[in-house]
């Protein structure tokens, strides 16, 4: 298993520097294959299953057998999920940004809509939004005159200098309140909160019903005080 995690490692190193001109439609096929080869080099067939999202398989072959699996598989699974967690999204995250033409695939927009731009960062996939303006971002995945909206941590990692050293975009990324304003000088307490406050936005736009449920929270944080499971 630590080959694989050295495997993959060197996937990720390989492919995080690449420009969107020197990646090709095979370059794009050989990162496919070699994500596929550290699943075929899973140390047993229940780790392999696992992370092709087929396991378990219940009365469908002989693989799922009284004794088929053991201890071992399972130890096997645990460390081919820490692999797949680990490794993939940063992989992902890194073709997503690389695949942005540099002269043409970022721009700032202003933005109309009453509430803004919002919605999965993407690049990182973790939530935003922004009002006024926002940093806008065209991947080799989209409809051709698609833009979709990055974070300003994306902006600040991936963006190409002369676009993030605009005088326009230095103004925009000075405007940020990261999380939001703080109310406790406790900076336990502070951090607490502002994971609490991260945890709602995540879960809130991952269901695409954001101002539902954040208009209810305060009533469900009701139901959190009385006996459960």
């Amino acid at each position: 298993m630590s080959a694989i995690v050295g495997d993959a490692r060197y996937t990720q190193m390989k492919f995080r520097d690449c420009k969107m001109a020197e990646m090709k439609p095979e370059d794009y096929q050989e990162l496919v294959e070699l994500l596929d080869g550290r699943i075929n080099q899973a140390d047993s067939k229940q780790a392999n299953l696992a992370i092709c999202g087929s396991y378990p398989i219940r009365n469908d072959s002989h693989m799922d057998s009284v004794g088929t699996y053991n201890q071992e598989d399972y130890a096997n699974l645990l460390k081919a999920q820490s692999v797949v967690n680990e490794m993939l999204p940063p992989i992902l995250e890194s073709i997503r940004a690389t695949s942005i033409d540099p002269e043409t695939g970022w721009r700032l927009a202003a933005i109309s809509a009453g509430n803004g731009d919002y919605g999965p960062c993407s690049i990182c996939e973790k939530p935003f939004q922004h009002f006024q303006e926002s940093v806008q971002v065209h991947r080799f995945c989209d409809h051709p005159d698609a833009f979709h909206g990055v974070c300003r941590k994306c902006v600040c990692q991936y963006a190409p200098l002369h676009f993030s050293e605009r005088d326009d975009v230095r103004v925009w990324l000075e405007r940020n309140p990261k999380t939001c304003k703080p109310r406790y000088k406790d900076r336990k307490r502070e951090s607490q909160r502002i994971a609490l406050v991260d945890a709602i936005r995540e879960h809130a736009y991952a269901t695409g019903e954001f101002g539902d449920i954040v208009g209810s929270a305060s009533k469900w944080a009701d139901d959190s005080f009385v006996e459960w499971r």
